[in-house]
C-alpha cells in the first residue's frame, strides 16, 4: 500500500463505499457481495504490481511482449474496476435512503466536519505518502 498509488486509491474508495453500505444498513447479502468485489480489486490492483515487477525484472530493457504483459494486466485491473463501479451502483443505488443521509450530513455542522476531515485525510493518504 505504502508503494502503489493506485491500490490506496482503490483502498481509500472501497472505505467510502463501505461506510455508505453501513449508513443504508445493506443486507448481509449484498453485504458479502460488496466486500467480494472489493476484494476482487484489491487482488487484481496487486497480481498487475507483481506482473509489473516479475516483467520489469525479466526484461529490463523495452520488448513489445513486456508491454503486452504490462497492458493486459492492466487492462484486468481496469475491467475489474469498472465491474466493481457497476456492481457498486446496483448495490447501493438507494436514492430515498440517500438523500436522507446527504440531508443529515448537511445539516449536521458536526457531521459536516467529519466528512471534510475525512475527505483531506483521504487526500492525504492517497497524495501525501512517499512511494519507493
Amino acid at each position: 500500500m505504502r508503494c502503489e498509488r493506485n491500490f490506496r486509491i482503490h483502498v481509500v474508495a472501497a472505505a467510502y463505499v463501505m461506510l455508505l453500505a453501513a449508513l443504508l444498513q445493506l443486507d448481509r447479502m449484498r453485504f458479502a457481495v460488496l466486500l467480494l468485489t472489493i476484494a476482487n480489486v484489491l487482488v487484481m490492483e496487486m497480481l498487475n504490481t507483481a506482473i509489473e515487477t516479475l516483467v520489469d525484472l525479466a526484461s529490463p530493457q523495452q520488448h513489445p511482449l513486456a508491454k503486452i504483459a504490462k497492458d493486459v494486466a492492466a487492462g484486468a485491473v481496469l475491467v475489474s474496476a469498472a465491474t466493481s463501479v457497476g456492481v457498486g451502483f446496483w448495490l447501493l443505488w438507494q436514492p430515498d435512503k440517500l438523500v436522507v443521509i446527504a440531508e443529515k450530513l448537511l445539516d449536521t455542522p458536526s457531521a459536516f466536519i467529519s466528512v471534510i476531515i475525512s475527505l483531506l485525510f483521504a487526500l492525504w493518504i492517497v497524495f501525501g505518502t512517499k512511494e519507493k
